[in-house]
C-alpha cells in the first residue's frame, strides 16, 4: 500500500497562494457584479426616484444649493441649435459628371444613327486571259494600229443622296447627287496597277493598254464621309473594254449608311429616360446630320448639344439645393433654351429637346454638409449658459404625491446633506465590498470546511449576485406593482437547501443590507431580511419531496404575513386605505415568493450537479432503490446489496440519535461497497454455494483484491455522478484499518517478517459524524452476521458485539479524526442496539413446521 509523500513546503505555499488568489478573484467578481446589478444603468437620482412618478414623500432642501435645470437648459440650447440654418457646400464633381453625361449622350446619338459596317467587299476579280492575235494577211506579221492604240478608261465616284444607285445631279429638290472628289482609285491591268484620283466632279480616268482592267476603291478611304458607304461589290469591279478610243466603268455610288429610325429610337429609349417626342426628334436629327455631313452642310445636332450645355452651365452658375432640384427641372421644360437651325430659323422642337436633356441631367450642385451644420449648431448651443434654480435650507422641493420632474430629482440629490449623486455609486460599492468581505471572513474562520471548497465559494458568490438582482428587480418594478415584488424568499430557500441554516441566516442578513443600500427604504429592508429567513425552518428538516412543496407554500405564506406587517407600519400613509395597501402587499409577496421559490426549487438539480453540492433532494434520489447504481449493485452483488441496506438502517438510526444528517448517512451506506461489483465473488456475502477463492490465494493477493473495492467504488461513483459528500463514505468506511484476517494468515505462514502496511485498506479515517457512523455500522453489521450464524441473537449478545466493535475502532484510532464525542458514541451504541434487537427479534416456532 502506498503511503502519503513527504511534506513539501514550497508546494504547499504555491497551493495556498493559488487558493487565496482564487478566493480573492471570486470576492472581487462578486462585489463588482453585485454593484453593477444594483447601480449601473440607473440614471435617476440615487437610483430611487423616477421622472413622472408621484413623489413618495415630501422633500425639502437639507442645505442651500444651486441646481441646474437640465430640461430648461436643454430647451434653450435646442432653440439656439434650431436658429442655425443648414450649411451647404458646392459639389463641382457632380457638375462635371452631369456635363460629361450630356456630351456622352450626343456622342452616342451620332454613333447610333449610323448603321452597322457593310460586309467586307468580295475578293478583287481576276483579269481574263489574253487571247492570241489572229495572223494577218498573206505574209503579214504586224498588228493593226487600231488594236495597239491606248483606251481612255473613265469612271465616277459620287454621293448618292437618294440612294437609287444612279448619278442624277439634275434631280429636283435641294439635295442632289454630287461627285466625290479626291477619292483614290486603283486600276490594275496586264502591265500592273496604277492609282488615280477623282476630280471635283467625281470623275477619274486612266489610259488602258489592254482590253480589261480591275478597278477598286477602298471602303476606308478618308474622302468618303463618315456614315456613308458604297455597296461592297461596287468597290472592286472588272471592266472589259471593246477596242475603241474610250471605255466607261460602272459608277460607284456612296450612299448614307443609316440605321432605320425605329431602331435608333428604340436604342435611345433603352439608354436614356427621355420623352417619346424628344427621342424621335433626336433620332431624326442625328440621321439627317449624317447626310448633312456628307454634303458639307452645317450639322444641326451640335447646335442642340451646345444649347443644352450652355443652359446647363448657366444653371450651375446658381446654387441648386436638393429641395430645389425639381423646380429647376420643371423650368427647363417650361422655358427651354433657344435653338436656331441654319436653314429654317428657330427650332422649337430642338429647344424643347435641349430643355428636357438638361432637366434629365440636372443635379443639385450644393450638398448639405451635416458635419459643418452640426458643428455650427453645437457652437451656438455652447454659448447658451446653464439655467439654474437656487434653493435655501428647508425650502420645499416637492410635496408628496406630486409628479416628479428631473429638476426635483436633481435638487433632492444636490441639496442632500450627505452623499451627492456623484458619490453614491462609490458609497454603494464600498457597502457591498464590506458586506462580502465580512461574509468571507465569517466563513473562513467559523466554517473552514465550507471555505476549503472553491466550488461552494463560487456558488455562494453567485447567490450574492442573485440577491442583488432580486433587489434591482424590485427597484425597477415597484412603481407599477409593489415594493413586495422582491423575490428574496427564493434566495433564502435555495441557500438553505444548498448549504445549511447558518449560511442561509448569513445570506438573509446580507439580503437585508443589499436591500437597504439598493432601496433606502426601511420597510422593504425589514421585509427582505425577514422573508429571506422565513424558508429556513421549513426546509431544515425535510426528507421528502412533498415536504419541499409544503415548504414553498409555507414560506410564501410567511412572506405574505411579513409583508402585511411591514407595509402596515412603514408604507401606510394618513390618507391611504390601510386595508387595501396591506392586502395588496400581502398578495404580491405571496404570489412572487411562491413562483420564485418554485423556480428556485427547479434550479436546484442543475446547481447540485454544476457545483457538486449534496442536498436533501439529491439524497432522496440517491436512496431511491431504482437508482441505476443500486440496480447494478443488486444485480451483480446481491449479498452486498442486502448488507448495504442493513448498514443504511443502522446508520440512519445512529445519525438521528446525535442530530447528524440521517439521509446522508443512509446514502453513504447504500453506496459504500459499490466497488464490490467489480469482483463480487471475492466477498463472502456473495459466495452462495461456492468455495471461498481466498483459500487458494496468497494473503497479499487477497488483501489487494479487498483493497481494490475502494478504488473501483470511487471510479463508479464518478461514472454515476454520485456527489463527493456521499462518495467519501466509499473512501473512509474502512479508514486505514488493517485487514486482520489476511494479516494474521500471512504471519502464520511467514512469521513476523510481514509488513502490516501491506494489509491496510485504501482510504482515510472518517472526518465527519456521518462517515464515522458508517464505519461503525458497516463493521457492526458484518460482525453480527458472522457471530449470529452460530449464536443466539439475544439482546445481551447483541450489546456485547456492539461494544466490541465500537471499542475496537476506538482502540485502533480510526475515530481519531472524527468530531464524535464520547457522549455521542454512547447514544450511537444505544441506537445500534435498538435497531439490531428489532432486526433479530424472537419468532414463534410453528407446530409441525419443517425444521421445527
Amino acid at each position: 500500500m502506498s503511503r502519503p509523500t513527504a511534506f513539501r513546503p514550497a508546494v504547499f505555499g504555491s497551493d495556498a497562494f493559488r487558493s487565496a488568489a482564487f478566493r480573492l478573484g471570486v470576492f472581487l467578481a462578486a462585489v463588482l457584479t453585485t454593484w453593477g446589478v444594483l447601480w449601473l444603468g440607473d440614471s435617476d437620482a440615487g437610483g430611487r426616484l423616477t421622472v413622472g412618478a408621484p413623489a413618495p414623500e415630501e422633500y425639502k432642501a437639507e442645505k442651500a444649493g444651486e441646481v441646474v435645470d437640465t430640461v430648461a437648459t436643454e430647451a434653450a440650447r435646442q432653440d439656439a441649435r434650431d436658429s442655425v440654418g443648414p450649411v451647404y457646400d458646392s459639389d463641382p464633381d457632380k457638375e462635371a459628371s452631369a456635363v460629361a453625361a450630356i456630351i456622352e449622350l450626343f456622342a452616342d446619338l451620332e454613333a447610333i444613327a449610323v448603321g452597322d459596317e457593310p460586309s467586307d467587299p468580295p475578293a478583287a476579280p481576276e483579269l481574263p486571259e489574253e487571247e492570241a492575235p489572229e495572223p494577218g494577211g498573206e505574209g503579214s506579221t504586224t498588228t493593226s494600229a487600231a488594236e495597239t492604240a491606248p483606251i481612255a478608261l473613265t469612271g465616277r465616284v459620287f454621293l448618292d443622296v437618294d440612294g437609287d444607285g444612279d448619278y442624277d445631279p439634275d434631280a429636283e429638290g435641294d439635295r442632289v447627287d454630287e461627285g466625290l472628289a479626291r477619292v483614290a482609285v486603283s486600276v490594275r491591268d496586264r502591265d500592273g496597277a496604277a492609282e488615280t484620283r477623282t476630280n471635283n466632279e467625281g470623275v477619274w480616268s486612266h489610259e488602258l493598254d489592254g482590253a480589261a482592267a480591275v478597278v477598286t476603291v477602298e471602303a476606308s478611304d478618308e474622302e468618303i464621309p463618315n456614315g456613308w458607304a458604297a455597296a461592297p461589290e461596287a468597290l472592286a469591279q472588272l471592266v472589259e473594254c471593246d477596242r475603241g478610243p474610250e471605255c466607261v466603268a460602272e459608277p460607284i455610288a456612296v450612299a448614307p449608311n443609316l440605321r432605320p429610325l425605329p431602331d435608333v429610337e428604340k436604342r435611345v429609349k433603352a439608354e436614356y429616360e427621355l420623352s417619346d417626342e424628344t427621342v424621335e426628334y433626336l433620332a431624326a436629327t442625328a440621321s439627317d446630320d449624317v447626310v448633312r455631313d456628307g454634303l458639307d452642310e452645317v450639322p444641326h445636332l451640335s447646335t442642340v448639344k451646345q444649347a443644352a450645355l450652355d443652359r446647363m452651365q448657366r444653371e450651375f452658375g446658381q446654387r441648386i439645393e436638393e429641395h430645389q432640384l425639381e423646380d429647376f427641372k420643371n423650368t427647363q421644360r417650361t422655358s427651354p433654351p433657344l435653338v436656331f437651325h441654319s436653314d429654317t430659323g428657330q427650332d422649337l422642337a430642338g429647344g424643347q429637346a435641349a430643355g428636357e436633356i438638361v432637366a434629365a441631367h440636372l443635379v443639385a450642385n450644393y450638398r448639405l454638409d451635416e458635419k459643418a451644420t452640426e458643428e455650427k449648431r453645437a457652437e451656438a448651443a455652447e454659448t447658451v449658459p446653464d439655467v439654474t434654480v437656487g434653493y435655501v435650507t428647508d425650502q420645499l422641493i416637492v410635496a408628496r404625491g406630486v409628479p416628479m420632474t428631473q429638476l426635483h430629482i436633481d435638487a433632492i440629490a444636490e441639496t442632500a446633506r450627505f452623499a451627492s449623486a456623484q458619490q453614491a455609486p462609490l458609497g454603494l460599492l464600498a457597502v457591498i465590498a464590506v458586506l462580502v468581505a465580512s461574509a468571507g471572513l465569517y466563513l473562513s474562520r467559523l466554517r473552514s470546511g465550507f471555505w476549503a471548497r472553491p466550488r461552494l465559494v463560487v456558488l455562494l458568490a453567485i447567490l450574492f449576485v442573485a440577491a442583488g438582482g432580486a433587489v434591482r428587480l424590485a427597484v425597477l418594478l415597484h412603481e407599477g406593482a409593489s415594493w413586495y415584488v422582491i423575490p428574496v424568499v427564493a434566495v433564502g430557500f435555495v441557500t438553505a437547501v444548498l448549504f445549511d441554516q447558518r449560511i442561509a441566516g448569513l445570506m438573509a442578513l446580507s439580503i437585508g443590507v443589499l436591500t437597504a443600500a439598493g432601496t433606502l427604504d426601511v420597510g422593504v429592508t425589514a421585509y427582505a431580511a425577514l422573508a429571506a429567513l422565513a424558508p429556513i425552518p421549513f426546509v431544515s428538516s425535510v426528507s421528502t419531496r412533498g415536504a419541499f412543496r409544503n415548504a414553498v407554500v409555507f414560506s410564501a405564506l410567511a412572506a405574505a404575513g411579513i409583508a402585511s406587517v411591514a407595509s402596515w407600519f412603514f408604507h401606510v400613509g394618513p390618507v391611504d386605505n390601510a386595508l387595501a395597501v396591506v392586502g395588496e402587499s400581502a398578495a404580491w409577496a405571496f404570489g412572487v415568493s411562491a413562483v420564485a421559490a418554485l423556480l428556485g426549487l427547479a434550479s436546484l438539480q442543475f446547481l447540485e450537479s454544476a457545483f457538486d453540492v449534496t442536498t436533501t433532494l439529491g439524497l432522496l434520489d440517491l436512496t431511491d432503490r431504482n437508482h441505476e447504481a443500486l440496480q447494478l449493485l443488486q444485480e451483480e452483488a446481491f449479498g452486498t446489496f442486502n448488507h448495504s441496506l442493513m448498514v443504511g438502517t443502522l446508520a440512519d438510526a445512529a445519525a438521528r440519535s446525535i442530530g447528524a444528517d440521517p439521509l446522508l448517512a443512509r446514502a453513504m451506506a447504500y453506496y459504500h461497497d459499490l466497488g464490490k461489483t467489480g469482483s463480487p465473488a471475492m466477498f463472502i456475502e456473495n459466495q452462495f454455494g461456492i468455495a471461498n477463492p481466498h483459500d487458494s490465494m496468497a494473503p497479499e493477493d487477497s488483501a489487494a483484491v479487498i483493497r481494490a473495492h475502494v478504488t473501483v467504488g470511487l471510479e463508479l461513483a464518478r461514472r454515476f455522478k454520485i456527489p463527493s459528500d456521499v462518495a467519501q463514505g466509499i473512501s473512509s468506511h474502512h479508514g486505514d484499518g488493517v485487514m486482520r484476517f489476511f494479516y494474521e494468515k500471512a504471519r502464520a505462514e511467514r512469521g513476523e517478517d510481514v509488513d502490516i502496511n501491506d494489509f491496510r485498506h485504501a482510504g482515510h479515517k472518517p472526518r465527519t459524524e456521518e462517515t464515522a457512523i458508517l464505519m461503525l455500522a458497516d463493521s457492526l453489521e458484518a460482525a453480527c452476521r458472522a457471530v449470529f450464524q452460530t449464536e443466539e441473537p439475544t439482546p445481551e449478545a447483541i450489546e456485547k458485539v456492539v461494544n466490541r466493535v465500537v471499542d475496537e475502532k476506538l482502540e485502533d484510532g480510526q475515530l481519531s479524526e472524527s468530531p464524535l464525542t464520547l457522549g455521542e458514541l454512547t447514544r450511537i451504541r444505544a441506537a445500534f442496539l435498538d435497531s439490531l434487537v428489532g432486526h433479530y427479534h424472537q419468532r414463534i416456532a410453528y407446530p409441525n413446521f419443517p425444521g421445527a
